[in-house]
């Protein structure tokens, strides 16, 4: 088995729960950035893909080039508001 991407007891400057300091490169993807698609999982302290690869979110640190580009996050706008009756009567 190949072992992981980052030597643990080597010098780097990626997060202490990485993926690639535990995981060879064919077992993690790396995303530009964090995003919804990559959440952190509370229960174990990692990020994970909806299909629960794990995901290192900082690829300038671990020096590599992203696999997954993270969506631009918008945030939704409201509905205008639109009178659901007149507010005022006839007389």
């Amino acid at each position: 088995m190949e072992g992981p991407y980052i030597d643990p007891d080597g010098d780097h400057r990626c997060c202490g729960i990485c993926p690639a300091l535990r995981l060879p490169r064919t077992d993690f993807v790396v995303f530009d950035r964090p995003s919804k698609d990559c959440p952190f999982d509370t229960q174990d302290g990692h990020r994970y893909t909806a299909d629960r690869m794990p995901a290192c979110v900082h690829p300038d640190k671990v020096g590599l080039e992203p696999d997954c580009i993270a969506p631009l996050y918008a945030p939704e706008q409201p509905e205008p508001l639109r009178p659901d009756r007149r507010w005022w009567r006839r007389r």
